[in-house]
């Protein structure tokens, strides 16, 4: 067991035990980006295309409605982070999908790196490598 404040340490096994539920944390984290980034483009859209107002927003008005779906989709996002987080692992890059797993390995951490399109983990790196440095386990 980890020491309070230590980060988790996984074997390739419990790694992989996660992935189902990773896959849908990181499904919802998409889903609530590509909200939020349609909903940004729709408020662009008012703000710069037309619908000019006098710096006011009406409340329950199209601005307002939009402003309060994007604060929504930001807390979804904040949220799906943040159960990454409380697994143990480590969101790296949120648009292909990538988490790394602290795992011991030849008695030295590294990261165990996965992508959301993988199998399985099948690949690992250094702590300070990343993405380019993988290597197949």
């Amino acid at each position: 067991m980890a020491e309070r404040g230590a980060p988790r340490l996984f074997t390739v096994a419990e790694a992989n035990a996660l992935l189902p539920r990773l896959r849908d944390i990181l499904a919802e984290l998409r889903a609530a980006r590509e909200r939020l980034l349609h909903i940004q483009e729709q408020l662009a859209e008012r703000i710069h295309g037309g619908a000019r107002s006098n710096g006011h927003i009406e409340p329950g008005g199209e601005t307002a409605q939009l402003t309060a779906a994007s604060e929504a989709a930001q807390r979804d996002m904040t949220r799906a982070v943040r159960a990454i987080a409380e697994l143990g692992c480590e969101l790296k890059d949120p648009d292909r999908g990538m988490v790394d797993f602290r795992t011991m390995r030849d008695g030295r951490v590294v990261y165990l790196c996965w992508l959301m399109d993988e199998p399985e983990v099948q690949f690992w790196h250094e702590l300070d490598a990343g993405y380019r440095g993988r290597q197949r386990l």
